[in-house]
């Protein structure tokens, strides 16, 4: 719920990513738009859970945030090989 929230608030504030968002931004953003007060008390009564995922999922983001800044195209490419081959456990 809240890495939607934060994808649709990043989104946003970005008239690229505005202009667009498509099919894939309304799948990964559907939960971030669900309901305020469930979301909230999801988190309220999950918190030690919930903060060490974002702490995971900020580092990620910073992983990658470096590899573009770095220009290591090769390095991204293992990151987004490794997420692919990851995906498929979860559906």
């Amino acid at each position: 719920v809240l890495l939607g929230a934060a994808l649709i608030e990043a989104a946003g504030q970005a008239p690229l990513a505005r202009a667009l968002a498509s099919s894939g931004f309304a799948d990964t953003s559907r939960v971030g738009g669900g309901n305020p007060e469930l979301g909230s008390l999801m988190a309220r009564y999950n918190r030690e859970a919930l903060l060490a995922a974002l702490a995971r999922y900020r580092t990620s983001l910073e992983d990658l945030e470096q590899r573009v800044r770095g220009g290591d195209w090769p390095g991204l490419e293992q990151c987004l090989s490794q997420a692919q081959a990851l995906r498929p456990e979860f559906l």
